[in-house]
């Protein structure tokens, strides 16, 4: 296993998270600590699935994608990914990436580089941004055609494709400099795409992205970030249309 010394990461309690650390794990690469932010168990928040809420271990409800290379097991909690993969790892219940609970830990700890994997739909303010850290985000959607929220979904009307980015971010919405990024398919099963497919087309590029600088020793730019169009939140019947579309 190759451990990243100057790369940590912040997890949520989200498929997202689990899908990075397992696929990270299936790749031979693991961040060199984790910040784990936790949520009250009775609320629901941006990202979360019902199987985020369950504090089991791994069971055979896995997704494999041939095409990709990678395994998903959203029901594995994020625990046991850690535990299994000797990440050291704390946890600060917290579901804000600018409360100074966060900022103190992100602050304390040696590495330069934090993978972000928040909870949806927040933004780094100052104070987080001011730590001097990087912060390593994959976003689910093509940049710079495709900022801000529910991307792919707007992607699979206008494109019948998906995409996801890596980048370096800033205060400004999905406007770093990108590292990375990549098309792909739609899944097979459309209605996957929140939780599972667009969670394991990240991990990917985020792996890529990882393996990259492993190889290199530097974070490397594919891009500006420049133009493109910002998106929001899309109404239910809207995604309903691109599931069905194609």
């Amino acid at each position: 296993m190759t451990v990243l010394k100057d790369v940590a990461m912040i997890a949520a309690n989200t498929g997202r998270s689990k899908a990075y650390l397992q696929v990270m794990s299936q790749f031979d690469l693991a961040p060199s600590f984790v910040l784990v932010m936790r949520e009250d168990e009775k609320l629901f928040l941006p990202g979360q699935s019902q199987s985020d809420k369950k504090k089991t271990g791994s069971n055979n409800a896995s997704f494999r994608n041939e095409v990709l290379g990678v395994t998903f097991e959203p029901q594995e909690s994020l625990e046991n990914t850690l535990q299994i993969s000797k990440i050291p790892f704390k946890e600060i219940y917290s579901t804000d990436i600018n409360s100074s609970h966060v900022i103190k830990e992100v602050s304390s700890r040696p590495e330069p580089v934090f993978i972000y994997s928040g909870y949806g739909g927040q933004i780094l303010r100052k104070g987080i941004l001011g730590t001097e850290k990087k912060f390593l985000h994959v976003h689910g959607g093509y940049l710079p055609d495709y900022k801000g929220s529910t991307t792919n979904y707007y992607s699979l009307i206008n494109d019948n494709e998906c995409g996801a980015s890596s980048l370096f971010l800033n205060q400004e919405i999905d406007c770093g400099s990108i590292l990375l990024r990549r098309k792909f398919s739609p899944p097979e099963d459309k209605k996957q795409l929140d939780y599972i497919y667009e969670p394991i087309i990240r991990a990917k590029v985020l792996v890529e992205t990882l393996r990259a600088y492993v190889d290199t020793g530097v974070w490397k730019n594919e891009c500006e970030n420049l133009g493109g169009d910002t998106f929001y939140i899309m109404h239910p019947f809207l995604r309903h249309v691109a599931i069905l579309a194609g």
